[in-house]
């Protein structure tokens, strides 16, 4: 009995050695490529510019905002009303503004971002093609897989078991 269950594992042992398998730290790898770090000082670049051109509009309104604090007490409740109403407008102008221009660099960034994101999955799965790997695991405290043979890949069995689950 102890032989055949001996002989059982070495040939567990042995097919298991057929699959090669490697992974990757993704998270060293996006820190430490050249294309993730230049999206990065990109980024950081625009962002500087925007909260110049931001500062250099906002600057009118800062004046205007002192102008107003020191001859409030002057005003009449009406023409006090009238700037207060201005004054909140051209606020929320340039909020919007902020926003706006925060978004738009946002979803520039998140575009790039993927474009990488999706050529180091492609390089990924070249190499692994090319190196002879059924599988290569990305490491980030995510475990996701970054390539996976079609041989090993049971996606499709596993979503028809949990599409009937869920129709019951």
């Amino acid at each position: 009995m102890k032989k055949v269950l001996l002989i059982i594992f070495i040939a567990t042992l042995s097919s298991c050695n057929q699959t090669k398998i490697a992974y990757v730290d993704v998270e060293a790898l996006m820190k430490d490529y050249k294309a993730t770090v230049a999206l990065e000082d990109e980024y950081k670049s625009e962002q500087e510019k925007i909260a110049k051109k931001l500062d250099s509009m906002g600057a009118p309104f800062k004046t205007k905002l002192a102008n107003y604090y020191q001859n409030a007490k002057k005003m009449s409740a009406k023409k006090r009303s009238e700037t207060e109403q201005a004054l909140q407008q051209e606020q929320q102008m340039l909020q919007m503004m902020q926003q706006q221009a925060s978004q738009e660099l946002q979803n520039s960034t998140q575009k790039k971002s993927e474009e990488i994101t999706k050529r180091i999955d492609s390089f990924v799965a070249n190499y692994a093609k090319e190196k002879g790997y059924n599988l290569i695991i990305g490491t980030s405290g995510k475990g996701t897989v970054m390539y996976g043979d079609d041989n090993i890949n049971i996606t499709d069995e596993i979503l028809e078991i949990l599409n009937k689950d869920f129709s019951k």
